[in-house]
Parts: structure tokens; sequence; C-alpha cells
């Protein structure tokens, strides 16, 4: 039996599947910008991503040098603007509860915050953020719907003078 078209033709140019290790509740340590990314995903819709390495760890599936990441998905901007946001203003040196000095960061504030998150993803691997430290603490919640919900919670690297 001869098959009259080759059932994989175009196999070469497939894009290959790239899936996040995300980081286990209880994880406190030091983590590195590696990479920012707008993807169309299957399940969750069009999310932004940012990948990490570890510098620092507490945690055994999280060795020093590995692969993190944190997604979160756009669907709801109410929710995924207020998150992002944070973690821009953690990676411009602010804790979250410096509320009145992030609002009056120009660079945290519409619309030259959205360019830069923009660009960030426009150049995944080269922007602003790359090379970025920060604290991350990861925290099991319950949702609303109570199911479990790794929450990311990032702070500037405070150095010792």
């Amino acid at each position: 039996m001869t098959v009259a078209t080759n059932m994989f033709e175009g196999l070469g140019k497939a894009d290959i599947f790239q899936r996040g290790k995300f980081f286990q509740p209880d994880f406190d340590g030091v983590v590195i910008i590696r990479k920012t990314i707008l993807k169309n995903t299957r399940a969750k819709g069009i999310a932004f991503i940012v990948e990490f390495e570890v510098e620092k760890t507490n945690h055994e599936k999280h060795p020093v040098g590995s692969k993190g990441s944190w997604f979160q998905k756009l669907q709801d901007t109410t929710v995924a603007f207020p998150a992002i946001r944070a973690w821009a203003a953690a990676c411009a040196g602010y804790e979250t509860n410096q509320v009145a000095e992030i609002d009056a960061d120009e660079a945290l504030r519409s619309p030259l915050l959205d360019e830069l998150v923009n660009e960030a993803v426009s150049n995944p691997d080269n922007n602003d953020y790359c090379g970025v430290r920060l604290r991350l603490v990861t925290t099991q919640v319950k949702t609303k719907q109570n199911t479990d919900f790794t929450r990311y919670d990032f702070s500037p690297i405070i150095e010792a003078a």
C-alpha cells in the first residue's frame, strides 16, 4: 500500500512546545530574570511569562542554577495588570507596600510602563528586565473556588552598603 501524501509534511517547521517549570509553594530565594514572554497558550489563552534562573534557594526542587517560571494569564486584566505592575515595581527596587512611591514613579505608570513591558516581550532575551535579581517567596493559598494556587511575591534585592 502506498500513501499518496506524506502525513508528516511540515514536521520540520513545527514549533517545539516549551513548558515552564513553576516554583513549588514555600520557595524562598533569589532569582535572576532571563526571559520575558507573551504567549498564546492552548489552555489559558494569552499569558505573560517570566523565566528565571535560581541564584539562591531554600528548596531542593529548585537548586541553584535551575530554571523556573512565573505565569500570569491576561484573561482578566483587573487581576493580571496589578500583578505585573507589582513585579515591575520590584524590578525597579520597590516593595509592594510602597504604593505612594510606586504611583509617583513615572516609569511605573502608563504609558511608559506599558511601553517597557511591551518592549520586553518584543525582545524576550534582551531587555531592561533581563538580568534583574529579585527575591521570590511563593505561598500556597486557596482560591475562591477552593482550589490550590501558588502566589508569587517579588521584592527587590537590597545590597548591603
